[in-house]
């Protein structure tokens, strides 16, 4: 199934009935079935969440009420699509919050654009909940005599994203993560992105991405699941928010991925 024209070129992206006032709101963790897996894949749950923009602001109450809602998902593999706070401090503290949680299959992760830039940093960071950083690079999980891939690309507005040749010939099933919901140099049957926020201020449709903003990275997408061919493509509404504290028809949610029929 192709995706809607007008999604497509970013005029009109179908809006929420919400409006939530303040930087920072518990999400909705939505259902998405990912049909067209393999067999072997299916009971596989798999949570991904972006663009938590975690501020100082933010009370350790509402952290934590975070931190209970991804681990009340009982996922079994967390993936992470970048902007986890507006400051190394903070992104510190919400992979320390996030050591409370345990997913069996492992916990991958990209950068953001407002994420430390430096790898070693940022990588250390993540350490203490056993997150591992994907930054143009993959990692094999193997599941029932077959090889899932998961792979990570930089960030494009002040990294160096490279993503062609990035899966391996005999992965079984490929997800790439990317910040940017830009189309990669690689084939993957899914890819999971953040950072448009579903466009944070959607009025009757219309968002900063109706009048260009951000044309020069090409997004494929504002929000939603997509097809592209071969390609599932998944944009994830975000958490927390950039610029105004404010979010206005784009609610902030978490998605767990059910894969297989």
């Amino acid at each position: 199934m192709k995706p809607d024209l007008r999604t497509k070129n970013h005029i009109l992206t179908p809006p929420d009935c919400t409006l939530h006032p303040g930087a920072f709101c518990l999400p909705e963790t939505e259902h998405v079935r990912i049909d067209d897996a393999p067999a072997w894949m299916g009971g596989v749950r798999a949570l991904f969440v972006s663009d938590v923009h975690l501020r100082p602001s933010v009370s350790d109450a509402k952290l934590h009420a975070l931190i209970e809602r991804i681990r009340s998902t009982h996922a079994d593999l967390l993936l992470l699509g970048g902007d986890y706070a507006e400051t190394p401090e903070q992104c510190a503290r919400f992979f320390q919050a996030l050591s409370a949680c345990d997913f069996p299959l492992g916990a991958y992760a990209v950068p953001g654009n407002n994420d430390p830039q430096e790898t070693e940093v940022l990588a250390e960071m993540m350490a203490p909940s056993k997150v591992m950083l994907l930054k143009n690079r993959r990692t094999q999980i193997h599941l029932k005599g077959n090889r899932l891939e998961i792979a990570g690309c930089d960030e494009h507005k002040y990294g160096a994203p490279r993503t062609a040749g990035l899966f391996s010939v005999d992965a079984d099933y490929r997800i790439l993560l990317s910040h940017f919901p830009a189309r990669p140099d690689c084939a993957c049957e899914l890819m999971l992105s953040g950072h448009t926020h579903a466009g944070q201020l959607n009025l009757l449709g219309l968002t900063p991405y109706s009048i260009g903003f951000e044309h020069r990275f090409r997004h494929l997408a504002i929000r939603d699941l997509h097809r592209f061919g071969g390609m599932q493509l998944l944009v994830g509404n975000g958490i927390g928010v950039s610029r105004l504290p404010l979010r206005v028809g784009a609610s902030p949610r978490i998605y767990l991925l059910e894969f297989g029929s």
